[in-house]
């Protein structure tokens, strides 16, 4: 491994480190980050792509484009020794991840495992010892991760911002955040308890909280996405956004599932009414809907400057009042099922109402402010008067 230039990225605050290495020593870099980024973008069956032409490249000494890789925590770099730098990145390899590159990546390892299956040494060792060259990100925060995922991963096979930022915080699955369990989708569990919730779900709130929308991303309009991640210099962007949303957010169900209790719709009223879309608290309120509706409107409540902080919206969740949790209950799922009636996409209206539900109940210049009860109406006229 060679380091041939070091530059300062001074948007994203990294020094990027372009180096020379041949395929047998990225081989030893790059089986370790396959093998840990579960959420990694699902590999392109190349058997009839620009993939399976790559094969033929490689084997005629072609310079395939540099593969990007980001480096999450931050070694000392010179550029007068390589050495000690290849020693460094191979003892911290853990720490990796591949940014732009991960379908060469899966070519190589691929033509590497043909030849050696074929029994062609001398192939194979002239495969291996071919240069390729590598971009290295040097103690990358998450924020720069992401934001550089975003302007990296723009080709054939984009990622999704989703995906992306299941790998930025995959490590929250390992130790539960403040009483918080997240469970992946490959568990095959359901987020029963209180305090359990799918991560994919999760993800899906904090995005809609970092572009203050709901609704997917639309990843064709890269610059959209971009400019949302601007947003995020109006905050202090060295605390760990993601732990604050999801307490924030655990913070106010918790709340409300002590205020509604175990009181569940009657029987009468999913015989009189059709199928609710929560017969309790969690039904209604643990789902993606909510979660996405959420994120978008503490993010669009900061822009506006009415709250400073997701902090802010921890610090009130113990005075939210209900008197009624029956009528609130039966007010909540009639709202939702006028709204449904009056729909073409169910799920996206349902998640503009929760929009204007948390916008409601967490402004302080809403006339129903902190009042679970209060904010069912008076998010309907405001849902209304918007769709």
């Amino acid at each position: 491994m060679r380091i041939c230039s070091i530059l300062e990225d001074k948007r994203i605050n990294a020094k990027n480190i372009l180096v020379e290495m041949s395929i047998n020593d990225y081989i030893d870099l790059c089986r370790a980050i396959i093998a840990k980024n579960e959420f990694q973008r699902k590999r392109v069956k190349s058997s009839k792509t620009i993939y399976a032409l790559l094969k033929e490249d490689i084997l005629k000494e072609c310079i395939i484009p540099p593969i990007v890789l980001a480096l999450t925590t931050e070694l000392d770099v010179n550029q007068d020794n390589s050495d000690e730098f290849a020693h460094n990145i191979l003892s911290n390899k853990d720490d990796l991840l591949i940014l732009d590159g991960l379908q060469r990546t899966h070519t190589i390892l691929d033509l590497v495992e043909e030849l050696s299956t074929n029994d062609n040494p001398t192939q194979l060792n002239k495969v291996l010892n071919n240069k390729i060259r590598v971009e290295i990100y040097n103690g990358l925060n998450r924020l720069g991760i992401l934001y550089r995922m975003l302007t990296l991963n723009t080709g054939q096979t984009p990622m999704s911002l989703r995906q992306q930022i299941e790998i930025l915080y995959l490590d929250y699955l390992k130790t539960p955040l403040d009483g918080i369990v997240f469970i992946q989708d490959i568990e095959d569990k359901t987020a029963d308890e209180l305090h359990e919730y799918k991560f994919r779900e999760i993800v899906e709130g904090f995005n809609s909280y970092i572009t203050r929308d709901e609704l997917p991303i639309d990843r064709t309009d890269l610059l959209e996405n971009i400019s949302s991640l601007e947003k995020l210099s109006k905050e202090n962007t060295d605390q760990n956004l993601f732990e604050e949303f999801s307490t924030a957010l655990n913070n106010v169900i918790t709340r409300f599932d002590a205020l509604v209790g175990d009181t569940a719709l009657e029987d009468n009223f999913k015989a009189t009414n059709g199928s609710p879309f929560g017969i309790n608290i969690k039904k209604i309120f643990k789902r993606s809907q909510a979660y996405t509706g959420f994120g978008a409107a503490v993010g669009k409540l900061i822009d506006l400057e009415v709250i400073t902080t997701l902090n802010c919206i921890s610090n009130i969740t113990d005075d939210f009042k209900l008197d009624n949790p029956t009528e609130f209950l039966e007010r909540f799922n009639l709202t939702l099922l006028d709204i449904t009636k009056k729909s073409k996409k169910i799920g996206n209206a349902q998640r503009a109402y929760f929009v204007c539900y948390f916008r409601e109940i967490l402004n302080p210049q809403s006339d129903s402010y902190l009042d679970m009860l209060a904010a069912v109406d008076s998010a309907k006229q405001k849902y209304f008067s918007l769709y």
